[in-house]
């Protein structure tokens, strides 16, 4: 093992023979040690299903814009036909891609698992604007056409279809919650925001789609003078309803009554940094990988109604899980002090496929920064006997490292390179040349990182520019 407590060593010769000398004798101990195995064979991660889902998706977007075109035929030309139409194809396309939102979110865990949680983020994310773009443009036309129509000015027609129009109250309710959720979500306002209130906004998303429901059935021509229509889209409607149900209710409730999952201990692992322990049994059955994580709700009477993504900072254990936590938030802050061993603990997941079952080769280089440890030590506990594993680990300073004694004990004991890098990060270049004095194998590795998403990005592309396939970097935002 070699741990650095400042510095990279200089690129002398003398350094690179020394480097050299201990390569060897490190690998000669691996190969006296370790215990006869077959070469892992590398799970490939199918994303068939991941595929189909989309292409149904888009299917089905289709379907939706072609039924309103059917519906709207013949009304092009009437008086205020135009914008009215257009309201309508608006309206189909844009609570269509409302739904799929709430899909993307809903944590099916197969989806999630073929995909990867920060892609599907990512994914709501670039769809919520359109789907609210599209909404604003129903209103706006459909309350044009219809004031061309009936020769009244825009105003007075968004009065008399709020007032007059059943279920329209509700759905201008609707409305006016996703244009505040849309503010909210605009990058600085949302960077701003605890994750609690965050979370708790968008539960009223949920809301907004309920209200909005009702008038669609009794105000649009196109559900209510086609029953045909009208079913396929109340279907679609409980279809998602279900999906969320299932997904975000039923299935977590079973597997963790059937686990008994409970907090068995909170251990204090640096300033404003604790580890919970969550026991339970049979836990293998919850088919979870270290890097993985899982949506906790502690059934405290304070933090029952609210889940916290939390990743799992060991490989888990038949009989105990374990999540790491720095003090980032309202629940975070209280884990140490509020927690208490007994506290019932519903789980949704496991989430995430930044996995040790996605690399490629037998050598692993593994970049952290700050608590982005948790999930690396989890990863590097599932890798199989024996991996070349070169650990990097980017440190403020060395007194209040997360899991320091734990993780130079494994190191030890697996043979792994490990080098802090503490203090200021411009000390430590993200070159290709300056890195190699860490990792001489980085171009022909597997290359996992996690921390800040600065340093995550700056770790991409230096395994892009030391000649790093896509498939062999590693990396999963945990974003909200």
């Amino acid at each position: 093992m070699s741990i650095s407590l400042g510095a990279a060593p200089k690129r002398t010769a003398d350094a690179v023979s020394q480097q050299r000398e201990s390569r060897r004798a490190a690998k000669a101990r691996r190969q006296a040690t370790a215990l006869p195995i077959v070469q892992p064979t590398v799970r490939k991660r199918s994303t068939r299903r991941g595929d189909l889902a989309g292409a149904v998706a888009g299917i089905g977007l289709g379907l939706a814009i072609g039924s309103a075109l059917v519906t709207t035929n013949g009304a092009w030309a009437l008086k205020g036909g135009v914008a009215t139409c257009l309201g309508t194809i608006t309206a189909v396309a844009g609570t269509y891609l409302c739904l799929a939102l709430m899909v993307l979110i809903s944590r099916v865990p197969w989806l999630e698992r073929e995909i990867g949680h920060d892609r599907m983020i990512k994914w709501h994310r670039w769809v919520a604007p359109y789907s609210l773009l599209l909404i604003t443009a129903h209103v706006v036309l459909t309350t044009i056409g219809y004031g061309q129509s009936e020769g009244k000015n825009f105003a007075r027609e968004f009065w008399y279809l709020m007032t007059a129009y059943p279920w329209m109250m509700p759905a201008t309710v609707a409305f006016v919650l996703m244009i505040v959720l849309g503010v909210m979500s605009y990058r600085k306002i949302r960077n701003r925001m605890k994750y609690e209130t965050w979370w708790t906004a968008h539960l009223y998303f949920y809301v907004a789609v309920i209200l909005g429901f009702g008038h669609q059935l009794t105000s649009g021509v196109m559900f209510s003078h086609y029953a045909v229509f009208r079913i396929a889209w109340v279907a679609l409607y409980i279809f998602v309803a279900a999906l969320i149900v299932i997904s975000r209710i039923v299935l977590p409730l079973n597997a963790s009554v059937r686990r008994d999952l409970r907090v068995g201990r909170v251990v204090e692992e640096a300033p404003g940094i604790v580890s919970v322990y969550i026991t339970g049994k049979d836990l293998v059955r919850l088919s979870a990988r270290g890097g993985q994580f899982f949506e906790w709700r502690f059934l405290t009477r304070h933090w029952w109604w609210q889940a916290h993504p939390y990743s799992l900072s060991a490989g888990p254990r038949n009989s105990w899980l374990r999540i790491t936590v720095k003090d980032l938030g309202d629940q975070s802050k209280a884990l140490a002090s509020q927690l208490k061993p007994g506290t019932r603990v519903v789980a949704e997941g496991p989430y995430g496929v930044f996995t040790a079952g996605s690399r490629e080769t037998n050598k692993v280089v593994a970049f952290a920064a700050g608590i982005g440890i948790t999930p690396i030590r989890a990863v590097l506990d599932d890798l199989p006997r024996p991996t070349d594993v070169t650990l990097i680990y980017r440190v403020a300073g060395m007194d209040d490292i997360p899991l320091r004694t734990e993780l130079e004990e494994l190191a030890r004991a697996n043979s792994w390179k490990f080098w802090y890098l503490p203090g200021d990060r411009r000390n430590y270049p993200m070159t290709v040349n300056y890195m190699s004095q860490f990792a001489p194998e980085l171009s022909n590795s597997d290359i996992y990182v996690c921390g800040p998403e600065g340093f995550t990005d700056n770790v991409v592309e230096l395994a892009r520019s030391a000649g790093v396939p896509e498939a062999r970097i590693h990396h999963e935002s945990f974003v909200f």
